[in-house]
């Protein structure tokens, strides 16, 4: 992993109902060499959500160096007739999948504040995606805050920091994705039972107010997520450079 100069692309998939199990198969053995020919890299981790508002719900990430290979390499793969005659097939008269929404994403500070020296791995266990919309005026306030208060905070109760990021095209901006390891889902919910009653965390809140104004988070949309079972049944993330 290349840093900071690199670009992220989150792609959250609404399956249609009954349709999850087709989705792993093309998207483990359909899509997976078809994104090898056309140079659309392996993703860094493919998830279902099980818990959230939005379920079943199918996610990836990919790591770009650029957006004009991003741009290049999927007009190339879209264009493919091979993945034309799959996606024909495979839908079987009925669409695979409702809706599709992505995210180019920009790693955040918070992230570097949280780097995890060492060698990539892979994170078994529940993994969570925190989609946090944060204050227009103080989006880097929040970053740091998060960064600084909230994810040593967690990191000292079980989580690892996988992944965190601004987002620089998408919906709902300014917004704060954070992708977290947890060993099981206890381990999860002590840690923010622990996070909501700790006066430490409910004075940086108050600080927060007073010198911006306002709260610097708002709404938080969370996905609770396993590794898919085909294609990368991993997570697999490198510290920051």
């Amino acid at each position: 992993m290349s840093g900071f100069n690199d670009y992220y692309e989150l792609r959250l998939y609404r399956c249609a109902p009954g349709r999850l199990d087709d989705l792993h198969h093309r998207m483990g053995y359909e899509i997976a060499p078809l994104f090898e020919r056309h140079g659309i890299p392996r993703p860094l981790g493919n998830w279902d959500s099980f818990a959230s508002s939005e379920a079943p719900l199918y996610a990836y990430l990919l790591q770009w160096p650029g957006l004009d290979q991003r741009m290049k390499s999927f007009a190339a793969f879209y264009s493919d007739p091979e993945w034309q005659a799959q996606r024909d097939a495979s839908n079987a008269g009925a669409t695979m999948v409702d809706q599709i929404e992505l995210m180019i994403l920009r790693p955040s500070s918070a992230w570097a504040l949280n780097r995890t020296d060492g060698e990539p791995r892979s994170v078994a266990g529940l993994h969570e995606l925190r989609m946090q919309t944060v204050s227009t005026r103080n989006a880097e306030a929040a970053h740091q805050a998060w960064g600084k208060v909230d994810l040593p905070f967690l990191r000292a109760r079980g989580a690892t920091v996988l992944g965190v990021f601004m987002c620089w095209f998408g919906a709902d901006m300014p917004q704060m994705v954070s992708i977290l390891g947890w060993p099981d889902f206890d381990t999860r919910a002590r840690a923010y039972n622990e996070h909501g009653r700790d006066s430490g965390i409910a004075e940086a809140r108050r600080a927060e107010r007073a010198e911006f104004g306002a709260s610097l988070f708002d709404r938080c949309n969370v996905h609770l997520m396993r590794p898919a079972p085909y294609g990368v049944a991993r997570t697999n993330f490198a510290p920051l450079e």
